[in-house]
């Protein structure tokens, strides 16, 4: 997990995942906000699988121009920011959670199981972790208005093979440069679709998730247009609605049923 300025659903996101994960990696960067104090707390309540660490440099954020130039193992790079993490790993199969991500229990347990059964196989021990490919999985992304919980007509699935899953770690399987972001190095895994598993509440914080990508600094951002177009003032379905166009999100359950609620 890397964090900045996550404190409207980190405490949920964090308890969504705690009987799930073996190890959690945080480290957080630039935050203003209370994110510092919610991972000591939580590093305090599981000292023995917790590892967190203020990471000081300043980390340029996506869209933005030093971003861009910087290269790949420089202190500033978002890159360099993301294998730091990455390095503290020490078990075999990774995934990167997010602050605003909020894992529905039910779908994430089952393939959570049927992950460590396939890594615990006697097979699996003799064999190549690349055997295991990339597990990819989708969440929904959620905004509110009047109180309620809605799905982003226009974005209404949050990521895809590129972005969230289950990775064997390697050396190889890293992050690399892209002139507007991180990208995660999974071209030699074959691909595989586990199921959606989360709710993403970025369009639900305060900021409506505009933070991350400091556009004050950077107004020439690439994902500028992303947000004031789909993260400020969306368009919205109900999340019934969305599972009539989307069948798979079906093994999702409403999001107020995992006590989901506005902060605004």
């Amino acid at each position: 997990m890397r964090l900045r300025n996550e404190e409207d659903y980190l405490e949920q996101a964090l308890s969504s995942i705690l009987p799930f994960f073996d190890e959690f990696v945080i480290v957080y960067n630039q935050c203003t906000d209370r994110t510092p104090e919610i991972v000591e707390k939580f590093a305090i309540k599981e000292p023995q699988r917790v590892k967190a660490f203020h990471y000081l440099p300043e980390v340029f954020p996506q869209g933005s121009e030093m971003q861009r130039k910087l290269p790949a193992d420089h202190v500033n790079s978002l890159v360099h920011y993301y294998n730091f993490a990455l390095s503290k790993a020490t078990h075999q199969v990774c995934t990167k959670w997010d602050g605003d991500m909020i894992a529905a229990p039910e779908p994430l347990k089952q393939i959570m199981d049927r992950l460590r059964r396939v890594r615990g196989s006697t097979l699996s021990r003799w064999l190549s972790p690349w055997t295991m490919g990339f597990w990819w999985y989708s969440g929904v992304n959620l905004s509110d208005k009047d109180g309620k919980i809605f799905v982003i007509k226009a974005r209404p699935r949050a990521w895809g093979k590129k972005d969230h899953g289950f990775w064997p770690v390697s050396p190889i399987n890293k992050f690399r440069h892209h002139p507007r972001f991180e990208l995660l190095n999974t071209r030699w895994l074959v691909k595989t679709f586990v199921g959606f598993v989360f709710f993403h509440v970025k369009g639900m914080k305060r900021d409506r998730g505009a933070g991350v990508y400091q556009l004050e600094k950077n107004p020439n951002s690439p994902f500028k247009k992303l947000v004031e177009e789909i993260w400020s003032n969306p368009e919205l379905i109900s999340f019934e609605e969305y599972c009539q166009i989307e069948p798979m999100a079906r093994s999702l359950p409403r999001p107020e049923s995992l006590g989901i609620r506005p902060v605004r």
